[in-house]
C-alpha cells in the first residue's frame, strides 16, 4: 500500500510516486508529488489512498477509455435527473439575484439554435453541449456513444433549462415545490455482477460446464444479447423470451432444437441465477416448447450387420500416415464401446493410469479427471474378456501415468480449446462410421453402442447394473442405495455374448506411404 511521505521542510504529508513506464512515452513526469495539506498522519493514509486511486483510473481512462455504458431511456433521463437534482440543490439555498438566472435561460436558448441550418438538431445540440455533457458522465466513470450520448445530451439541456428555470423562481423568492418540474425517475444502474459475461462466468463454475457445452450454448446467449439488446440479465423479460421462442419456430429449425437446444440453455441459467439470488426472476419459468408426436424420432442402436461392419473395419489394417494415437483410437474405442456401452467422449479422454485392476478384476476407470463426464461421478466397469483377450491390456500399459491413450498431448493445438482433444476424435470416429456406410439418421455413428447395449444387455443382467455399467443414473430412489459390486459387473459383463468377426480389408481412403512416395514421383 503505497504511504504517504513527509515533506522536512513543512512537516506536511505529501504525496509521492514514481510513474509507470508505460506512462512515460506520453511526456509525464518520471515523479508526481504533492501536497496532502495535513500533519495527521492517518488523515494523510485516507488522503494518499484516494489521489492514488484517482490517479490510477484517470492514467486507465486516458489509456485505455472507459467501457461504453449501455443505458436505457428510462436510465438516461433518470442520469438527466441527477443533474437537474445536482444543479437546484447546489444553488436553491443561495440562488443570487434573478437577473443571473434569466441571463442564464437566454443564453441556454441561443446555444440552442444551430448556427448553420444544414446540421441537424441532434448533431447541433452534440457540438454545443457534449462537452459538459461527457465531464458529467466522467465524474460518473460512463461512457455513451451514438444515439444513446445524443438522447443524453437532449436530456441533459432540458434538465439544465428546467432547473435554471426553478432557480429563477427561487430567486424571486418562490419556493412553491408544486409549480417545479414532475420527479424523474431513480436511477438505477445495471450492477455488474448481473451483466451476463459475470453471471455466465460463475454458472460455468458452479455447473462445471464442459468446454463442448459452453461452445454449444454460447451462440445461443449471444443471439439473445443481439435480440433484446443488453448485456443487463435482469432486464430480460419473459415476453422477450416468448417472442423469441416464436421466432425460433418459425425459421427452419426443428420445435426438438429450439426445446432442447435453446430454451433448455436458457432455463438451465435463469434458473440458476434466480435460485442464487442473482437475478429477482426467472423469466424462462413458464416458457413451453410444445412438441407434436409426429415430431418425435426415436433413435436406435446398431444392428448386427452394422456392429459387424464397424468392429470388422476397427480391426483392418490402419494407412501408415496416420498418427498413432488416431489409429489406436480407431482400433480401440468401437470394441471398448461396444463392450461397455460408454459415451464415446468417456472413452477417448482415458488415461494409461485409468486401466486399473480392481478386487482382482481389470477394469477401466471414468472419471471426471480425466474429461467431461456427464453424470460428473467416476464409475469402475470390468472389461469385457475378449477385449483382454484381444491385446488392450497390453496397448494400454504401453504407456504411464496420466498418459492419453488416444490423443498426443504434445499435439494437441491448445489445452484450454473449447472443443477438447478428445472431442474431436470422438468426432473423428463418427465420420469415419458414416463412411463406412451407416448412414442412418436415426442410429448415432458413436452413440448407437450405448444403445445397443442397453438393449442387448437387458438379454443377460438386469437393468441396475446395466445402469451402473453405463453410468446412467438410477431408475427409482431406492436404486440410489447401494452400489453394484464390481464383482457382480464382471460376472455380467462375461455372459456378454462377443462379437464374432473378422478383419476387414483395409477402410482407410489415404494412401500408404509408399503410394504418396510414387505419387509425387509421378
Amino acid at each position: 500500500m503505497l504511504q504517504p511521505w513527509v515533506n522536512p521542510r513543512s512537516e506536511f504529508y505529501w504525496f509521492r510516486r514514481r510513474v509507470p513506464a508505460k506512462y512515460l512515452k506520453f511526456g509525464m513526469p518520471p515523479v508526481i508529488k504533492f501536497s496532502l495539506r495535513t500533519k495527521d498522519r492517518d488523515e494523510a493514509v485516507l488522503r494518499c489512498q484516494e489521489e492514488n486511486l484517482r490517479l490510477e483510473r484517470t492514467w486507465h481512462d486516458n489509456l485505455v477509455g472507459l467501457p461504453v455504458s449501455e443505458l436505457s431511456h428510462l436510465q438516461i433521463y433518470a442520469l438527466a435527473g441527477e443533474f437537474y437534482e445536482e444543479m437546484v440543490s447546489t444553488h436553491r439555498d443561495e440562488p443570487g439575484r434573478a437577473v443571473l438566472w434569466e441571463d442564464t435561460l437566454r443564453a441556454l436558448e441561443k446555444k440552442k439554435r444551430p448556427l448553420i441550418n444544414l446540421l441537424p438538431p441532434g448533431a447541433h445540440l452534440r457540438f454545443a453541449f457534449g462537452d459538459e455533457a461527457r465531464e458529467f458522465l466522467k465524474k460518473r466513470r460512463l461512457h455513451l456513444v451514438g444515439e444513446r450520448f445524443d438522447s443524453f445530451v437532449r436530456a441533459y439541456v432540458q434538465a439544465k433549462e428546467r432547473a435554471a428555470a426553478v432557480l429563477l423562481r427561487n430567486a424571486n423568492g418562490d419556493y412553491d415545490e408544486a409549480k417545479e418540474p414532475k420527479e424523474y425517475p431513480k436511477l438505477r444502474l445495471t450492477d455488474p455482477k448481473q451483466t451476463f459475461d459475470v453471471l455466465w462466468s460463475d454458472f460455468c463454475k458452479a455447473k462445471l460446464l464442459s468446454a463442448s457445452t459452453r461452445k454449444k450454448w454460447e451462440p445461443y446467449f449471444s443471439a439473445l444479447i443481439h435480440r433484446v439488446g443488453t448485456t443487463d440479465m435482469t432486464r430480460v423479460t419473459e415476453q422477450h423470451l416468448v417472442d423469441w421462442r416464436d421466432a425460433l419456430l418459425a425459421s427452419k429449425l426443428s420445435p426438438v432444437t429450439v426445446k432442447d437446444g435453446y430454451m433448455a440453455a436458457m432455463k438451465s441459467f435463469f434458473g440458476w441465477a434466480q435460485r442464487g439470488l442473482k437475478i429477482p426472476t426467472d423469466p424462462c419459468a413458464k416458457i413451453v416448447v410444445e412438441i407434436s408426436d409426429k415430431h418425435e424420432t426415436e433413435m436406435r442402436g446398431f444392428t448386427d450387420a452394422e456392429a459387424a461392419v464397424i468392429l470388422s473395419a476397427a480391426l483392418a489394417p490402419m494407412s501408415e500416415l496416420m498418427s498413432a494415437e488416431n489409429a489406436a483410437a480407431r482400433r480401440w474405442v468401437p470394441w471398448i464401446c461396444a463392450y461397455t456401452g460408454a459415451r464415446v467422449n468417456e472413452i477417448t479422454q482415458m488415461r494409461a493410469a485409468d486401466v486399473q485392476m480392481v478386487d482382482g478384476i481389470e477394469c477401466i476407470r471414468i472419471t471426471p479427471e480425466a474429461g467431461r463426464v456427464k453424470t460428473s461421478i467416476e464409475r469402475i466397469v470390468p472389461l469385457h474378456p475378449h477385449l483382454i483377450e484381444q491385446g488392450f491390456l497390453t496397448f494400454a500399459r504401453r504407456k504411464k501415468g496420466t498418459t492419453p491413450l488416444f490423443y498426443s498431448v504434445e499435439r494437441q493445438r491448445k489445452a484450454d480449446r473449447k472443443n477438447p482433444t478428445y472431442t474431436s476424435v470422438g468426432n473423428k470416429l463418427a465420420e469415419w462410421v458414416r463412411n463406412l456406410g451407416i448412414r442412418d439418421h436415426l442410429v448415432a455413428p458413436n452413440h448407437g453402442w450405448r444403445h445397443r447395449f442397453k438393449t442387448e444387455g437387458l438379454k443377460v443382467m438386469d437393468s441396475r447394473i446395466l445402469d451402473a455399467i453405463q453410468g446412467h443414473a438410477p431408475q427409482t430412489e431406492g436404486g440410489r442405495y447401494g452400489k453394484v459390486p464390481t464383482v457382480l459387473m464382471h460376472r455380467k459383463i462375461r455372459q456378454y455374448p462377443n462379437y464374432e468377426v473378422v478383419a476387414a480389408a483395409r477402410r482407410d481412403g489415404r494412401k500408404n506411404k509408399r503410394q504418396a512416395v510414387q505419387s509425387k514421383q509421378a
